[in-house]
């Protein structure tokens, strides 16, 4: 990782893999436990409420049965072995469709084979800031999550990388990325210098004052690479990292069209030796195909 918190520094993105390939509010989100839990309560007071239904249905039928016994000769009872037998149906149809509505819910956290978390923001398109919800986003495609620092010298090289693989694989993939504030000096940060770092438009005077990107040390506008036409999200107080556990910036997460993480650039133990952000793209969308 380039910029971290703890101001520790990782190697470099591979130079090999360079070369392949205003507002509107809405609600504010709820944790998936949590809306699972309430869920889960709902329906099981549902079910208890059908069930008690249920159980005086059966009795006054099995009243009914015997009256009807009494009064009527034997071998006349098939319409009631029918009502129990309908009402045996509705019994196990009702256990069926609990069970399938009360299984456990999907565990949501950064970790590959995980429910991405999901987040409600302040997103800059290149117009105004909107609030965007991520679940919402999903179109089937797969989603590149890049948390990134404008101050962040390292920052700087994946913003010319995302550039670069940009153009091949935007139709089928999505970009989003997620500014940052990390707990560094020099690292202070606003949605103007978000803009400009996006845009490449001039921020900064290059007079290593803390006006400007890279640490406050160069303008936005010569950020390397071309202009950025995604998505980008402001995270200048770090919700959203925390609830990814962003160990620092640059970071890269991959999800499925569904929001599931699919690639997490911390787990390298499960990707091919020296896989990049980059080449893990193209190996999922050629595994997609």
């Amino acid at each position: 990782m380039g910029c971290n918190r703890s101001k520790k520094r990782s190697q470099n993105i591979a130079s090999s893999s360079r070369s392949s390939s205003g507002t509107k509010t809405l609600p504010p989100a709820r944790p998936h436990e949590a809306i699972a839990r309430v869920f889960v309560i709902r329906l099981f007071s549902e079910l208890f409420a059908e069930r008690l239904k249920v159980n005086e249905f059966v009795q006054e039928s099995i009243i009914m049965a015997r009256r009807r016994r009494q009064l009527e000769p034997k071998g006349k009872d098939e319409d009631v072995r029918m009502t129990a037998g309908l009402i045996t149906a509705g019994v196990v149809s009702i256990v069926i469709v609990a069970s399938m509505f009360i299984a456990p819910p999907a565990n949501v956290g950064p970790e590959e084979g995980s429910l991405a978390p999901d987040f409600v923001a302040s997103a800059y398109n290149g117009g105004n800031w909107e609030e965007v919800r991520l679940s919402q986003l999903y179109d089937g495609r797969l989603v590149l999550i890049t948390f990134l620092d404008t101050d962040c010298p390292h920052c700087w090289t994946e913003a010319e990388y995302l550039s670069e693989i940009f153009d091949g694989i935007s139709g089928e993939v999505m970009f989003i990325t997620i500014a940052v504030e990390l707990s560094i000096t020099g690292h202070e940060s606003t949605r103007e210098e978000i803009e400009a770092f996006r845009d490449k438009t001039q921020f900064g005077d290059n007079q290593n004052n803390g006006d400007g990107c890279y640490s406050g040390r160069k303008n936005c506008a010569e950020r390397p690479g071309a202009p950025h036409s995604w998505m980008y999200v402001d995270d200048l107080s770090s919700s959203i990292a925390s609830e990814w556990e962003l160990p620092g910036t640059p970071f890269n997460v991959i999800l499925d069209g569904e929001g599931t993480v699919v690639w997490n650039q911390a787990q390298s133990e499960n990707h091919p030796a020296g896989e990049d952000m980059g080449e893990a793209l193209l190996r999922l969308l050629q595994e997609g195909e």
